[in-house]
């Protein structure tokens, strides 16, 4: 059934102006702290494999082996605190899951810093994976639910702009210092995160859902522009009516692990999770991020033989460039519209990147380092729309009842996706090579720009009570 981008449902939401405005990006943006922290995570890799790897400089060096476990061992651990996380945080609140999420990544930076073995490298993956996991759950679900109708796409790309922001201030440092210097300046990433996340309110949504309807009533007001409780009636009334027909009551906030757990076949859960995890799967591929931790190796592969570390932080800055252009743009346009744009300017990049290794390969043409640098940079510069658009859904898609542990598991099986990608990337590359590797993935972006066009409902300037009813009809 082809999908026309319509939730039909009239939009309740008030708009309270610009003192609104101001205080939830406010609140977006120290919570985002954490997800600059989870883009330096996950691009330290490549710092650390650019300086270890094969080198006899230093102290201890990786071999091809323990580089693609090192690139890919974050993610294993990521899934397990994404799950943890999607119970805590139904049980202490989205703002204490946050907090207490910086602790392992605080610890991973300064275990980094002194490691000098593979052991120990292995083990701030770990630690930095655990941290990512903790955190995710809870940042999407509290994105999704402080903001209006009208502002929830621009701050759930502006927490995802976040990400790339950290991966930018990573290859910075890169740049700049050696990589044990970069690991020690990373670590005040989490601690002025833990401080400025005391600051912001807790999720009114789930304040409402333990039954602490005045706290609730508080958050609101501070969260639509520090206004009279007054002011914000119509919403807090509507928030109660939402709780009620999503079912929260207190036997459903007390149920037993086995209990949440069934909640993911209900289809109500199942059906935007599915589509969640088949959008998670494309957009990796034609981000090309299975193989971001091996970029240095994929650039010596097409030609580019210098100035690596600057490539970097071209690639990081479009990103960011791009992640601004949505913020600003995607109340306009729409999710939909948006995705389905970027996603079929990435595909042709893919297929015209993987053309032209061919006909360089069979000597048509001489090397060009311009022309791979110029396509790389352009797949992670539209990889901006691509990236964004499963992140932006988690945070919106579902139900209220079980937004806890759908979202801690929506967000623990995109991490373990990430590690099997990763992890098989080089084995793919070396039977494939890697300019049919990359006519692959083109032609899964292919696939994804078909499913988009039929499965992708516009969710944009729409209520979490008119996207859960949508959901439930299908």
């Amino acid at each position: 059934m082809s999908i026309n981008g319509q939730i039909n449902a009239s939009n309740l939401s008030k708009n309270y102006g610009s003192k609104a405005t101001i205080a939830q990006i406010l609140a977006t943006a120290v919570q985002s702290l954490l997800l600059i922290g989870l883009g330096m995570e996950l691009s330290m890799p490549t710092i650390v494999i650019k300086d270890l790897y094969e080198n006899p400089n230093s102290n201890f060096t990786l071999s091809l082996s323990q580089v693609s476990w090192y690139g890919s061992i974050l993610f294993i651990f990521h899934p397990t605190g994404s799950f943890i996380s999607g119970f805590l945080q139904e049980k202490f609140g989205r703002k204490y899951c946050m907090i207490f999420a910086n602790i392992p990544s605080i610890l991973g930076w300064i275990t980094l810093h002194f490691t000098n073995s593979t052991i120990l490298l292995y083990t701030t993956s770990v630690l930095m994976g655990l941290s990512i996991g903790f955190s995710e759950a809870p940042i999407l679900s509290y994105v999704g639910e402080i903001t209006e109708p009208r502002l929830r796409g621009s701050m759930t790309s502006l927490a995802s702009a976040a990400v790339m922001f950290g991966s930018l201030i990573i290859f910075i440092l890169g740049f700049l210092f050696e990589w044990r210097t970069v690991a020690l300046l990373s670590a005040l990433c989490p601690i002025a995160s833990m401080f400025l996340i005391t600051l912001i309110p807790e999720s009114p949504i789930w304040l409402v859902s333990v039954g602490k309807n005045k706290k609730a009533e508080k958050s609101l007001c501070w969260l639509r522009g520090w206004v009279e409780p007054k002011k914000i009636q119509t919403e807090y009334l509507e928030l109660i009516h939402y709780n009620e027909v999503s079912g929260i009551n207190n036997d459903s906030k007390s149920a037993s692990f086995f209990k949440k757990l069934a909640e993911l076949k209900n289809p109500s859960v199942y059906g935007p999770l599915k589509l969640v995890m088949i959008i998670f799967f494309i957009s990796n591929i034609i981000c090309l991020s299975p193989g971001r931790s091996f970029i240095n190796e994929i650039f010596h592969k097409v030609g580019i033989l210098n100035n690596h570390s600057l490539i970097l932080v071209i690639m990081a800055v479009l990103q960011n460039i791009g992640y601004l252009i949505i913020i600003f743009t995607i109340h306009h346009v729409g999710k939909r519209c948006l995705a389905i744009f970027a996603f079929s300017i990435n595909t042709v990049l893919l297929l015209l990147f993987g053309g032209y290794v061919i006909v360089l390969k069979n000597g048509f043409i001489s090397s060009t380092p311009l022309i791979p640098t110029i396509i790389i940079c352009c797949i992670y510069f539209f990889g901006a729309g691509v990236g964004s658009l499963p992140w932006m859904l988690i945070s919106e898609v579902f139900p209220n009842k079980s937004r806890g542990i759908a979202t801690g598991s929506c967000a623990g099986m995109s991490y373990l996706l990430m590690f099997v990608l990763t992890k098989i990337y080089l084995s793919v590359e070396s039977t494939l090579t890697i300019e049919y590797t990359l006519i692959l993935f083109g032609a899964i972006g292919i696939f994804g720009i078909v499913y988009l066009y039929f499965y992708l409902p516009e969710t944009e300037n729409k209520t979490l009570l008119e996207i859960e009813e949508y959901f439930l009809k299908l």
